[in-house]
């Protein structure tokens, strides 16, 4: 049996991968929203769930100003952050995944939780060319293999 041609995607993008240590889940047990903070980067993920992308030194503060409503995790530990940049990373989203990437409802700052190549993966939009993929690290090398793949590299 010959092995089938895969899929190729024709628009640049690029793909890298880094740690994920800096993301927190901050979790709320009212029907509260997280205190506000332009210098955070929160993302909703579920009903009474946000992450917290980078908090840095920010992140005691909010610990301090959630109290007794929730709790502030570290989640991060267990996850790789890929990062897709270039016109068609919403197509290599596509490969092997269950996302409409071109709905337009799907885009900045919000963050969706999906499957690629049998992968729970949660994504951020983070621009019109951009976006982070958040995976456990355990998978991180058949990701990086299957979208290598789809956009040309060689010995991916």
């Amino acid at each position: 049996m010959q092995p089938g041609r895969a899929t190729v995607i024709d628009a640049p993008v690029t793909v890298s991968f880094a740690p994920a240590a800096d993301v927190l889940a901050l979790d709320l047990w009212d029907s509260g929203v997280p205190p506000a903070d332009s210098a955070l980067r929160l993302l909703h993920a579920e009903p009474r769930r946000w992450w917290v992308i980078g908090a840095g030194d920010a992140a005691e503060a909010l610990a301090a100003a959630v109290g007794e409503r929730g709790a502030l995790t570290p989640i991060g530990g267990g996850l790789v952050r890929a990062t897709l940049a270039g016109p068609g990373w919403r197509w290599l989203l596509s490969v092997s995944g269950w996302l409409d990437t071109a709905d337009p409802a799907f885009g900045k700052g919000l963050l969706v939780g999906s499957v690629i190549h049998h992968v729970p993966v949660w994504i951020d939009a983070i621009g019109d060319d951009a976006c982070e993929v958040y995976l456990p690290s355990s998978y991180a090398a058949t990701l990086a293999d299957l979208w290598q793949r789809a956009i040309g590299v060689p010995g991916g």
